[in-house]
């Protein structure tokens, strides 16, 4: 299945089946009736999300026809998938991460700065994590410091102290 991983099953929380998932996707992905997949044992098992709610800085889902902590139990550890298929249309100046990681990214002179290792999530917005003299920068994904990205590249405006 070609498609990318939007979540990770961390446990079970109650009876009914629900299961606390740390979110590893930038958009909402555990919306009522939204199809998912979970990886278990090297096969993708389709379910839709019956409900979802915030929980302790994760999400409580309950899956349709999973609603019994016995059905579930067995997914703790498993990732959620999604379909590449079922990704939505971005608009203008939005990104998945996944077509960020790997991207190089060069300053306003086009100078080689580094490369996009992974993208985080924090309080304030999102940080470009890259690697230059093998230590870690982080560049915040802001219009002040990241000036464009391209399909093939992305531009920053290096001021003293970024990196």
């Amino acid at each position: 299945m070609e498609g990318f991983v939007v979540g990770k099953i961390l446990n079970t929380h109650g009876l009914k089946g629900d299961l606390k998932i740390k979110v590893l996707s930038d958009f909402d992905r555990f919306y009522k009736g939204s199809i998912l997949y979970i990886e278990f044992k090297k096969e993708m098992i389709k379910v839709e999300v019956l409900s979802s709610k915030d929980y302790d800085n994760s999400i409580l889902v309950r899956f349709k026809n999973m609603e019994d902590i016995n059905l579930v139990e067995k997914y703790k550890n498993s990732f959620i998938w999604i379909r590449e298929e079922d990704l939505t249309e971005l608009e203008e100046d939005e990104f998945y991460f996944h077509e960020l990681v790997g991207l190089p990214i060069y300053n306003q002179e086009n100078q080689l700065r580094g490369t996009v290792k992974e993208v985080r999530e924090i309080p304030q917005g999102h940080m470009l994590v890259t690697e230059i003299n093998g230590k870690n920068k982080f560049i915040p994904f802001r219009k002040e410091f990241v000036t464009s990205v391209g399909e093939d590249k992305i531009v920053i405006n290096e001021i003293e102290g970024l990196l």
